[in-house]
């Protein structure tokens, strides 16, 4: 008999948030991709003259941890930690070692340490996967 487990509502909120951003990511590939790219290459601390390429990478990162964190999979949850870890580093060095203080960087930092936090909370729910390769509460 297998266990089912619900997903948690930040889980499912976080997870959406991830979606809608590779989403506009993927519009502004096609909208105004110059200046998207050099804005998502800076918030990960790559050089700004970072080609297009970053839009589909980061949009396929954000799919990717999307649906790790809805298949509750422990390789869904060490990804998003790793990320939110790295993405936290390098927006804390940027606000604390530029000249000017941009809010984006305050801001990003306190969306890596909010979900990080919480994500160690609820960190045995990642532990309760039902096995089946399929997101939690589906057979």
């Amino acid at each position: 008999m297998k266990k089912i487990t619900s997903i948690p509502l930040g889980v499912l909120l976080i997870a959406g948030f991830y979606i809608f951003g590779a989403l506009v990511l993927m519009v502004f590939l096609f909208t105004n991709p110059a200046q998207a790219s050099s804005a998502i290459a800076e918030r990960h601390g790559l050089p700004i003259s970072t080609g297009n390429w970053i839009l589909p990478v980061i949009a396929g990162l954000g799919m990717l941890i999307a649906y790790g964190l809805i298949s509750l999979s422990k390789w869904g949850y060490a990804l998003t930690m790793l990320y939110l870890v790295y993405f936290g580093v390098v927006n804390g060095y940027m606000l604390r070692f530029r000249p000017d203080i941009n809010l984006l960087d305050l801001g990003s930092l306190v969306w890596a340490v909010l979900v990080i936090i919480y994500l160690l909370i609820i960190r045995k729910r990642f532990n309760e996967q039902n096995g089946s390769g399929y997101p939690a509460g589906i057979n």
